[in-house]
């Protein structure tokens, strides 16, 4: 019985878990505010933006945010670094909330162009 219960438990915790990713469809958050700039080391950067939280009854907890670094000459654009990172932050429905968090990227090849940042919410938690 008490095996019964305990494994009743876990599988109820991993069931809610599984329904934090759920609640809040990616598409929904909102990212503003953009800005990069270098970190302490040759391989960071420093992000910062606002995200904000368009639904009607969920708070976000973390987002996973995924980074992305083009080489661009003219109109054609490289993909040369992307790195993906969560940020654990409380934010109530109808709301947004700054942030600002570093980012490793353990390669970055050198840049001939220009380099353009492109962001994407990848997933999102919320209770």
């Amino acid at each position: 019985v008490l095996f019964g219960a305990i494994g009743f438990i876990i599988w109820q915790d991993t069931q809610e878990r599984e329904l934090e990713f759920q609640r809040i469809p990616v598409s929904q958050p909102q990212l503003s505010h953009m800005d990069v700039r270098p970190g302490l080391n040759s391989r960071s950067f420093v992000l910062t933006g606002r995200i904000e939280n368009a639904a009607q009854i969920f708070t976000i907890i973390s987002v996973i945010i995924q980074a992305t670094i083009e080489d661009c000459h003219g109109t054609e654009c490289e993909i040369v670094g992307q790195e993906a990172a969560e940020i654990s932050l409380e934010i109530p429905p109808k709301q947004a909330r700054d942030f600002s968090m570093t980012m490793p990227f353990p390669t970055i090849p050198k840049i001939i162009g220009e380099a353009t940042w492109r962001y994407a919410i990848l997933k999102v938690r919320a209770r």
